[in-house]
């Protein structure tokens, strides 16, 4: 009896990760389409008031979402199962964002270019050990 429960249980939780994940990736699908209206608005619509930091934020900020897409769709291709390096490379493209968008503060930059490096060498860890198994 305890186990039917249990599985009932189960089945009601991965179906609601499952919605919730549904309505993520739309609006993170949103997100990356409005980034790239954005990005078009940018490009068409050129004014000399434009800075770069405005255009690489918003490129970057499609690519995160890109990111987030795509383990969304890896999400529900493995069945539930996520690789680890993707959130590897997101965290990496998050740092790399926020250096190009707030370098005003030299310790916080050398901080993220460390943290960068140290994901790197994460990155490179997990393919290295994770491919041999």
């Amino acid at each position: 009896m305890k186990e039917k429960i249990y599985t009932i249980f189960a089945k009601f939780y991965e179906y609601t990760i499952m919605t919730f994940m549904m309505i993520f990736g739309l609006v993170i699908l949103g997100y990356f389409g409005l980034s790239i209206y954005e990005l078009g608005m940018a490009l068409f619509e050129f004014k000399g008031d434009i800075e770069i930091t405005d255009i690489t934020k918003t490129v970057l900020s499609a690519f995160l979402c890109f990111e987030f897409a795509v383990i969304i769709k890896e999400y529900f291709e493995n069945k539930a199962a996520i690789n680890f390096e993707n959130y590897l490379y997101v965290a990496v493209t998050a740092m790399i964002r926020s250096i190009l968008v707030y370098h005003d503060n030299a310790t916080k930059t050398i901080s993220l270019c460390i943290a960068i490096f140290i994901l790197m060498v994460a990155i490179i860890l997990y393919r290295k050990f994770y491919k041999q198994h």
